[in-house]
């Protein structure tokens, strides 16, 4: 099975059942795959070709789908990119993808022509809302051809898609994920999460990260997907009665937001057709836990994951979500579960063998969800991926039943409202900063977004700045939600003797008296 395929059975089944609802479009099975069969000869018609990059910068939205299904089709690789970046964040990205067919928003259009002239490998530009000045419509990719695509040999160890991860380094890494690794982790999901095709899945996440994994499941299975381009607290409650959602998902604040909301706005909300919300990217308070069950009155499932492993690595049931009766152990809510079907996940130590209960050890994961490797970054995969096993950075111990509980991440990744934020990048922003002589960022524990960002700053000798010159100065050269959300001067950081600086130390006051170091 090829990510090309995913519509292709449903298609054949389901021909005028609803695929996508999106605003006040509705898009049947037939409809949505005769578009993408259209788009993929109207990618060949501009020279595409097997493993060639094409990139979509938009917000989610049926394109994401079309696209999604047909560059692999054709033995191409889709590029999704955030939408919350800045440009030069992009421009690196996508000369680093070797990108040669760019699709965007008319709303990206000022940051793209920001960079335009420093895009080496793009050859062409295509706007969604139609032609505009310098790019061409996105409907004239589809209208103007046929459904029948040619035959291409595709293996499934191929990449598919690749997504940018960053890292410690700075660089973002364009992780590779083959049709293998991407259709195996839909078959987990659909066997760990029971699901089928009368499920209707909402969707109000980014879809530039495996998060799109739930849309493009739902569409395996023949099931309806409905989007909504990005997550509003009163019209994500509006979709679940309106169109009798029955799975959905999120992260911790956005249902945090969902019951503040209902508490603003009381009303007779109708959840009777949902049956299960997955969260992921950090556990949820016990507190948090059982008013969502008491609110929504459905299955609570928690997924944890990471990019490179397509993302799933294990899952937190709906039976290890009670909160209340004989024998509840609410202690199980801090772990992120056991591993899911079709993958094994394990807790060593340095030399790769199994801890002891209790004892502290990193999350090695094997399975045919584990990425192909980092694009042109050989070293990088050699030390990711060691034996077939793929290693996490995340910190963990493991209970006597298999439950892990993540207690700190190697590589300092910061989780901020369900976006993973790496320090490095925020301190090599702060470095050009004319006033700052050195600079180190942590994250603090929030009780809406689970973690915030903060800055420590040593100013250079006679420099002045303020707490909001340094935010504001972040918020220009980089995407707004990665900016800090507090910075405290400091003479100096405290270092180690090879000069390393000990953000075990920073961290300490803040994370006082919680089990985690992360949230």
């Amino acid at each position: 099975m090829l990510l090309g395929d995913i519509l292709r059975r449903s298609a054949k089944l389901y021909p005028d059942k609803t695929a996508v609802v999106f605003e006040e479009k509705r898009l049947s099975y037939k409809e949505i795959e005769y578009r993408a069969k259209r788009l993929a000869n109207g990618l060949i018609s501009k020279g595409i070709r097997k493993g060639d990059r094409v990139g979509l910068l938009e917000h989610p939205c049926p394109q994401y789908i079309e696209l999604y299904t047909a560059v692999p089709k054709i033995g191409a690789v889709f590029v999704p990119l955030n939408c919350r970046l800045a440009g030069k964040e992009l421009e690196y990205i996508i000369n680093d993808a070797e990108i040669k067919v760019m699709i965007i928003n008319r709303e990206f259009l000022e940051v793209i022509n920001s960079i335009k002239p420093d895009l080496k490998t793009v050859r062409y530009f295509f706007c969604i809302d139609g032609a505009i000045s310098g790019m061409d419509a996105y409907e004239g990719l589809i209208a103007e051809f046929p459904i029948e695509v040619p035959q291409i040999r595709i293996d499934d160890d191929e990449i598919a898609v690749q997504m940018y991860t960053s890292g410690t380094t700075g660089k973002p890494k364009g992780v590779m994920l083959t049709h293998k690794n991407l259709i195996s982790m839909y078959m987990s999901r659909i066997i760990d999460f029971k699901l089928d095709k009368d499920d209707i899945f909402l969707s109000s996440i980014p879809y530039f990260h495996t998060g799109a994994e739930y849309a493009l499941i739902t569409l395996y299975i023949g099931g309806t997907l409905v989007i909504q381009r990005s997550f509003d607290p009163g019209s994500f409650l509006d979709a679940i009665e309106k169109e009798k959602v029955t799975v959905t998902g999120g992260v911790p604040a956005m249902i945090n937001f969902l019951l503040q909301h209902m508490e603003k706005h009381p009303g007779n909300y109708n959840f009777s057709s949902l049956r299960i919300f997955a969260y992921g990217a950090s556990p949820m308070p016990v507190t948090l836990v059982k008013k969502t069950i008491e609110t929504f009155k459905c299955d609570i499932y928690q997924s944890y994951g990471l990019t490179e492993a397509s993302p799933g690595v294990s899952i937190l049931r709906p039976e290890d979500h009670i909160v209340e009766g004989p024998g509840v152990n609410t202690k199980r809510l801090a772990s992120c579960g056991k591993e899911i079907f079709n993958v094994e996940a394990r807790v060593v130590n340095k030399q790769a063998i199994d801890v002891e209960p209790g004892k502290v050890g990193e999350i090695i994961v094997r399975g045919d969800n584990v990425m192909k490797g980092y694009w042109k970054l050989p070293r990088e995969t050699e030390e990711a991926i060691r034996d077939g096993w793929l290693h996490t950075g995340d910190i963990a111990t493991i209970d006597e039943e298999g439950y892990i509980f993540i207690v700190d991440r190697k590589k300092d990744m910061i989780i901020s409202g369900g976006e993973n934020i790496y320090p490095r990048e925020v301190e090599e922003v702060l470095y050009t900063h004319p006033s700052v002589l050195d600079a180190a960022v942590i994250g603090v524990p929030d009780a809406q977004w689970g973690e915030t960002v903060k800055a420590f700053v040593v100013l250079k000798e006679g420099h002045k700045a303020s707490e909001q010159d340094i935010i504001d100065f972040c918020k220009e050269n980089m995407a707004s939600y990665k900016k800090p959300k507090s910075v405290e001067f400091a003479d100096s950081l405290p270092r180690n003797p090879i000069g390393k600086v000990l953000k075990k130390e920073l961290r300490e006051k803040y994370w006082e008296g919680y089990d985690r170091r992360v949230s």
